[in-house]
Formats: structure tokens, sequence, C-alpha cells
């Protein structure tokens, strides 16, 4: 097996990585009323030393397995992200610290073998890559890297821009951190769990039969938001960029993701307390690190076979397991990810001609459908939506729908998306709708919730009853 340098074994970014993350944020000096912008890393400076690390993941680690008892007080001030992790850790929701692995005596090994697997799969930010041979099913790995578009050159591309364009706001690993991000709200994304907002993808099985674990985005939904940006946020359009350079920027965005969500749950396992895993490490507290990694592998197996037999491959395994359920899990990740391109939703025509009004009967079966399925969150027709926590442990609120400000996009379709979909990562559900025609439900949802903001457009009594007397 190749040889490879290993990261340093504590999980703090290098020294480099911590100065381009601070002088990132230094794009511009004003002084006299004049802009002048400084040619530093993320400001058209796009090369970087091969020996510059992704940072060691070192915040907190967050699993909502549901929903909080409590909704949060309030968005977190500026600048002060981590309070609305205290406001989780109040309410009893387990939040694991990296750092803690340290006090345990196998701790500093497992995170060297995290360290070293993922600079040997994923390069670094000058060189990245998805896979490099002696890991176990390179040649699957390899085949779904290139299906994916995520081949060195490629991804090479995607870094350059990704540090010239996004590493302010995203950081250098993709972790939402960036030296610009605290001040910004919503949070710059943290790629690294594998969670997308704004999907089209449709729910489906593998070949195996079995349901992915994960609501996986197309490509086209990433560079959908590359193109257009996310309206009523921070996040711009790159539009502008070459279409090869938009490309690589979406390659490098999973990349990034993948790695990320590897290292996410290698270091979740280590950590979690959960009963079941307690329960198997009190029978050997000596092998806890063996123990732990077992789960871990059952996991990355039974995610496509619940009934694989976890203890013949334990039993054949040659060396260690965590690289091997590294592995696993990295080669199930890329496989959903090819099964989201392939099943994308396939909308009913809509019904309305878009350049003629919409029905009267058909916005009055949208307000029906929202006022017996919607309401809940988008109270007051999202006027007074109360705040929640996503699944980063941030705090967001459901959209003011009387304001046309729509983050996943305008286009009838886009919303079309949401409501068949729904927002995993916010927990908004998708709407219990009938898709056979002559069942139009999902249009008449559609098409009432564009109509909306604009109370000249809605019949009298729907008007009244919304926005009162207001008029467009």
């Amino acid at each position: 097996m190749q040889q490879i340098p290993t990261q340093p074994s504590t999980p703090r970014p290098s020294p480099i990585g911590r100065w381009l993350s601070v002088l990132v944020a230094l794009t511009l000096w004003t002084t006299a009323g004049l802009v002048i912008p400084l040619a530093l890393p993320g400001c058209g400076v796009t090369e970087i030393p091969d020996s510059v690390f992704y940072p060691l993941r070192s915040n907190p680690l967050v699993y909502l397995d549901k929903a909080p008892a409590s909704a949060p007080p309030a968005f977190p001030p500026p600048g002060k992200p981590e309070v609305s992790l205290k406001w989780l850790e109040d309410q009893g929701v387990p939040i694991l610290n990296p750092d803690s692995l340290e006090k345990a005596p196998w701790g500093t090994e497992w995170r060297e073998e995290v360290n070293t697997f993922l600079l040997s799969q994923f390069g670094t930010p000058a060189k990245p890559r998805v896979g490099t041979e002696g890991v176990d099913g390179f040649a699957t790995i390899a085949k779904l890297s290139e299906t994916l578009q995520l081949t060195p050159a490629v991804l090479e591309r995607g870094s350059k821009q990704y540090r010239r364009l996004c590493l302010h706001c995203h950081g250098l690993g993709g972790e939402g951190a960036g030296a610009t991000s605290g001040w910004l709200n919503p949070l710059p994304r943290d790629f690294r769990q594998g969670e997308f907002k704004f999907i089209s993808t449709a729910e489906h099985k593998l070949e195996s039969g079995f349901q992915p674990l994960k609501a996986r985005p197309r490509r086209e939904d990433i560079l959908r938001t590359l193109h257009l940006g996310l309206e009523g946020t921070s996040m711009p359009s790159f539009g502008l960029l070459a279409r090869e350079d938009v490309e690589a920027l979406a390659s490098y965005t999973l990349h990034l993701s993948i790695r990320g969500e590897v290292e996410y749950w290698a270091l979740f396992y280590a950590l979690r307390q959960d009963p079941e895993t307690l329960k198997a490490v009190e029978k050997d507290p000596a092998k806890e690190s063996r123990t732990r990694a077992i789960r871990f592998l059952s996991g990355a197996l039974e995610w496509e076979d619940p009934e694989a037999d976890v203890e013949d491959f334990v039993s054949k395994a040659k060396g260690s397991l965590l690289p091997a359920g590294m592995a696993k899990l990295l080669d199930r990740i890329l496989r959903e990810y090819a099964a989201a391109d392939k099943n994308s939703i396939l909308p009913m025509v809509d019904p309305y001609p878009s350049d003629q009004p919409t029905p009267a009967q058909s916005l009055a079966n949208g307000l029906k459908i929202f006022q017996a399925q919607c309401v809940n969150c988008h109270a007051g027709y999202g006027r007074q939506s109360a705040l929640r926590f996503d699944n980063w442990g941030g705090v967001v609120r459901p959209a003011n729908l009387t304001v046309p400000v729509y983050k996943g996009g305008r286009r009838p379709v886009d919303l079309y998306y949401r409501i068949i979909r729904g927002i995993p990562p916010c927990g908004m559900p998708k709407a219990n709708v009938q898709e056979g025609d002559p069942a139009r439900q999902a249009w008449d949802l559609v098409r009432f919730l564009i109509a909306l903001p604009y109370p000249d457009s809605l019949p009298s009594d729907i008007r009244q009853q919304i926005h009162g007397g207001a008029k467009q």
C-alpha cells in the first residue's frame, strides 16, 4: 500500500490554514472613502502549497434525530453562532466534542487513523481527489468518482475557484465557518454532514432494494444554486463564470461534502454515548476502540443489507476495522449520489397556462391544502413563523410566504420540488398531496403560493382573509 504522510495528531487547523481563514476576510481596505482590493487569499490568489492540509474537525458534532422539545429563544447574536449549540445542550441534545477524544486512551490512535484515511483518499486543498489505490473497493470507488465528475483535474480546478470565491464564507474545509461567516444570517452552509436543503431528487431505492438513508441532491441542484445563488441570503450567483468553472465548483462542493461526511460519522461513532453503544462497551471496556469500530462498520454494512453478517466480515478483515468501515461508507455515499442523479422528481404537467390568470378554484384549493398542512409551521402564512433548529444546530425560521423571496428558486417547478420533497435538513416535510391527474393538488398549492404575496391576484374573499383590505 502506498505510504502517505499523516496529518498532525492534534485536531487543529494548520498554521497556514488558520492564516488563510483570517486573511481572506480582509478582502477590502477602506480609507478616505476609497475601496482598494488587496491581493490576499480568497481575493484572486488561488495557489496554495500542497503542505497545507484540510483543517481537522474540532468544532462540535450535532445529531438531531428528532426536533428539540422547545424552540430557540432567538437568533444567535452576530458573531456568536455557537450560542445555538448551548441552547441545544440545555435541552439535553448531545453535543459531541472531537477534542474529548484526547481523553480516551485509544482516542489519539483513532483520530490518527481517521486523518490518515482522509488524507489518503481525499488529498489536500492543492491536490484534491476521491479514492486512492490500496483501499478496499478502490475500483468501484474510482468508477463512481469518474461518474460524479470527481476526477483530480476537475477537483483541482474547482479547488482554485473555491479558494478565490467561496473560502471566506465556507472555510477551507467546507465547515461553513470562514472568516466572514459569523456575521451572516443565515450562516454559510457547512457541507460536512452531507445535508442539502434544496433538492429535486425523487424518493428511490437502490438496486439492493433498500431506501437510502439520506436525501441526496442531484448535480443539477448544486449547479442551480451556483448559477442563481440563494435569494434573500449572502450566497451570490456565479452565473458569469465559465461553464467549466461552475461545473468544477459543483464537483469540489461534492468533494468537501463527501470528505466531511466520512469524517463526521467516523468521529460520531467514536464519541456517541447511546445506550446500545454503552452496553456493548461495558462487555469489554479494554476493547472499547474495537467495539466502536465494529459499530461503525455495522452501520456502513447494514445500510444496504439489514441482515449483513458483520461478524463474518470482521473475522475476515485484514488490518484495522476503522479504515475498512470508512471505505465502506465512502462507497455508500458515492453510490447514493450516483443514484440520486438518475432519480429526479418528474413533475406532473402544470395544468395552468403561464400566460393566463390561475383559476379562482385552484387558488381556493391551494388555500385549503395550505390551511390543512402548512399553517402549523408557516403561522400567519409565515408572518408569525416560530424559530426552530436545523440539522446543523443552527436557528432558522420557516419562510414568510407573504413576501416573494424564495431561497430555493422562484420558478413554479422550484416550489413544486419543495412541496413534493420538503426541505429535510430543516424539518420541513413533504406535503401529503395526490400526484396523479386529475388530482392537481400539488399545482393548486404552487399556484396559491405564487399568488399569496400579491393581494390583487387573489379572489376577493381569499384576499380579505389573508391581507385584510390591503391592495397591491
